[in-house]
């Protein structure tokens, strides 16, 4: 499934030259005699009203620079078509996923290597962003916000029936059969919600696809199935039986709950564990101010080998050959402020990149400080299966038929299709 970087431009050319892009028409240019107009294209729309203040800030210290914000929701195409056409927007914030680093590995983005920019940022959280993608050894997207995915659980919950943060799966399912015991439902699951269930997959895969598993299926190709090396068949059966029991033991409405709703259900006390990372903390506690939320690293059979999994939920970068160089190295230099990146993750309840700043500091992020001090986190899984292929709505067919065989057949039958499509 390798691409070089001329057969990504071709592919790219090819499927998005029908894209309208009408909204995304100011992509940089003089805004005046003096002033440089920045388009800065953002993915997150939770975060709109942030860099709304962020670049009003800026631009009363620069006034002789404007910077436009578009918010795009389907990022990977609007993106894909605007390099293709060369209309690469000054500055991009974006979700970093294996799409991205693809196109970091053609080439398209930056390289921040020699810019002070990439000697204050958090080291194991600029190796995950690497492991998606890049040019040779470059440093084409650079973390800025990150968030984890664990296993959130009310506290008192946990405290009143005298069950303390599972260590080891064991652990958990003495937790699981005290709680039930007691009459609490366990967990809280969102399969009416069919892209929810690559959450605990994802907090479940560190266990499974180490050893280079992503490369080994990348080099598989078309050949990925049952007699390979590696597959989803021979190496995640056990996983997707974890991901099963977890289901299992959830709510009586596990299978028509839908995201909102869990954490509505969640904040209400009507289970004691959610299925959602730290970017549930903040619904929830509008809900309701007063729960102690915490979470956990999905557990493993030995304790000294649980991993949390962590990502960037908003990473930085611009084209390889930006044509505001300087004016759209200044604004993402002052993104990079402690001040400015503070104040950001702290109204998005995330984990700061840069290192001079303490995960802690905001104290909802005080359970994920151990293991990103200590480098014990990987990146989604997700982030590795190609856009094309529909995980989510297979994993959770999966959970309410509980034919696990099936879906895992089918993923590897799906990621042989992508790899025969991809031209080499």
């Amino acid at each position: 499934m390798k691409m070089t970087k001329n057969t990504l431009v071709r592919v790219l050319a090819a499927a998005l030259t029908a894209v309208a892009l009408a909204p995304l028409s100011a992509c940089g240019g003089s805004g005046g005699a003096n002033v440089t107009t920045l388009s800065f294209f953002q993915t997150k729309p939770e975060a709109v009203e942030d860099y709304t203040r962020i670049i009003a800030d800026f631009e009363r210290l620069h006034p002789n620079i404007k910077v436009v914000q578009n918010q795009v929701s389907s990022a990977d195409t609007a993106l894909r078509a605007l390099l293709v056409k060369d209309r690469t927007p000054d500055v991009i914030a974006l979700n970093p996923n294996g799409s991205m680093g693809k196109m970091a590995k053609a080439g398209v983005f930056y390289d921040f290597s020699n810019t002070p920019i990439s000697h204050r940022i958090r080291p194991v959280m600029q190796s995950v962003i690497n492991g998606l993608g890049r040019d040779g050894k470059q440093i084409n997207i650079v973390p800025y916000a990150g968030n984890v995915c664990g296993i959130t659980y009310n506290v008192d919950l946990f405290k009143q029936h005298g069950i303390k943060v599972p260590k080891t799966w064991k652990d958990l399912e003495q937790a699981v059969a005290t709680l039930e015991a007691d009459g609490v439902a366990p967990f809280i699951g969102t399969l009416g919600d069919p892209n929810r269930v690559s959450t605990p997959f994802d907090g479940l895969a560190p266990y499974y696809d180490n050893n280079g598993f992503w490369d080994k299926m990348r080099a598989e190709g078309k050949k990925v199935g049952p007699d390979s090396p590696v597959s989803f068949q021979k190496n995640f059966k056990p996983l997707m039986e974890r991901l099963y029991w977890i289901y299992q033991h959830s709510t009586k409405d596990v299978r028509t709950m839908t995201y909102e709703d869990g954490t509505s259900a969640f904040a209400r006390g009507e289970g004691a564990m959610l299925l959602a990372g730290n970017w549930s903390m903040a619904p929830v506690l509008q809900i309701n101010p007063k729960m102690h939320i915490g979470f956990f690293p999905y557990p493993t059979d030995k304790a000294d080998k649980a991993i949390l999994v962590s990502g960037g939920d908003v990473a930085i970068t611009m084209g390889a050959h930006p044509k505001h160089e300087k004016e759209s190295m200044a604004f993402i230099n002052y993104l990079y402020s402690d001040e400015v990146q503070r104040r950001f993750v702290k109204s998005q309840q995330l984990i700061p990149s840069l290192s001079s700043i303490p995960v802690d500091e905001n104290p909802a992020m005080k359970p994920a400080k151990y293991w990103i001090d200590s480098g014990r986190i990987q990146g989604y899984a997700d982030h590795q299966i190609p856009s094309s292929i529909s995980y989510n709505p297979i994993l959770n067919k999966a959970m309410l038929d509980g034919n696990l065989d099936s879906a895992l057949t089918t993923l590897d039958k799906e990621w042989g299709k992508v790899a025969a499509r991809t031209i080499e």
